[in-house]
């Protein structure tokens, strides 16, 4: 025996005119690229910083190596005298 009303048509629900409007992938998808550029200038900044923090700890080891020998100079002629 079939069920000849799984083949008929369905009834439209009522749509309430005052209701926001439903979501749609467009927005989903121009959310995604928002954050996908987001995380993309996240990254630039996290490697330019990174090269940052390099650079400064190379000058400070500089410094300290420079400081320390000026250290040991001056220490040699105080004992010289």
């Amino acid at each position: 025996m079939s069920n000849i009303s799984m083949y008929a048509t369905k009834k439209k629900r009522v749509v309430d005119p005052n209701a926001p409007p439903r979501p749609n992938l467009l927005n989903h998808e121009k959310r995604l690229k928002e954050t996908t550029g987001t995380v993309e200038q996240q990254a630039e900044e996290l490697l330019f910083l990174r090269n940052k923090v390099a650079e400064l700890e190379r000058k400070l080891v500089n410094q300290t190596a420079y400081l320390s020998s000026l250290h040991q100079h001056i220490t040699r002629i105080k004992l010289d005298r």
